[in-house]
């Protein structure tokens, strides 16, 4: 075999050889994310894209670290079952951090900090933490603010009623059937300044036990790294500090 013919050969199958390896190294990693929709101003559908604070960082470490999500829309309580049980690798919302939480699935770095408020009608003689006596109050199930409900229940006075989903918890304070909600206080404040100077609802008393939002991930997960890798590019070049201040959450 004429010997340039194959110097060209090899060359050729190693220059493929390394073309190949390249678009295999740059292929994005696939992470499936476990979302919820009805969250503003952290996790929300709008003109069919998902956006908020929450995915609105995601999308941005995920350029920055080659990652391609792949979402599926759930409700709020099936999120962290889902992570345990290793059908998503990530959960997206406002996740508050907690202690009970830590013990079955991991945390990316917080992005935020917020704590529970209690909400009456606007128009409800609820005034004050202390008209709460013998009232009703609605918690969302597999909410942290559920968890700060039970343990002020006996000091507020309340009696807690489980809803598994927050529409149908406002739907409840608004027809009357239950007296006041316990919900996050950033998903408060939000719907707050949409409704300008014809409030709906009122904040009664101050936030209560305020902690870090952040990502949820499997305890297993090796993807936390990635993700407070590119988070902390984003903190480094003031783009974090934008995706805030676009939500007002600055």
């Amino acid at each position: 075999m004429d010997r340039r013919y194959l110097l060209t050969v090899c060359a050729l199958a190693l220059s493929i050889g390394l073309a190949g390896g390249a678009a295999a190294q740059d292929a994005p990693r696939d992470v499936s994310i476990g979302v919820v929709t009805d969250a503003p101003p952290f996790s929300y559908v709008e003109n069919s894209e998902y956006v908020g604070l929450s995915n609105d960082i995601l999308h941005r470490v995920a350029e920055l670290e080659h990652l391609k999500l792949n979402y599926q829309p759930m409700k709020f309580p099936a999120l962290i079952p889902a992570l345990q049980a290793g059908q998503i690798d990530m959960a997206v919302s406002g996740i508050y951090v907690t202690d009970a939480r830590k013990k079955v699935i991991k945390f990316s770095d917080p992005y935020y900090t917020q704590g529970s408020v209690i909400l009456a009608p606007v128009a409800s003689e609820i005034a004050a933490v202390a008209d709460l006596k013998g009232k009703t109050m609605a918690a969302e199930l597999g909410s942290a603010a559920l968890d700060t409900a039970k343990s002020h229940a006996d000091e507020w006075g309340v009696t807690i009623r489980v809803i598994h989903d927050v529409a149908t918890m406002q739907l409840a304070m608004n027809s009357g059937d239950v007296d006041a909600m316990i919900y996050d206080s950033g998903i408060a404040a939000y719907q707050l300044r949409l409704e300008g100077d014809k409030p709906t609802i009122k904040v009664i008393g101050d936030v209560v036990e305020p902690t870090g939002i952040a990502f949820g991930l499997p305890k297993d997960s090796d993807l936390v790294a990635v993700i407070n890798a590119g988070m902390a590019k984003l903190e480094a070049s003031g783009e974090m500090t934008k995706i805030k201040q676009k939500y007002k959450l600055d």
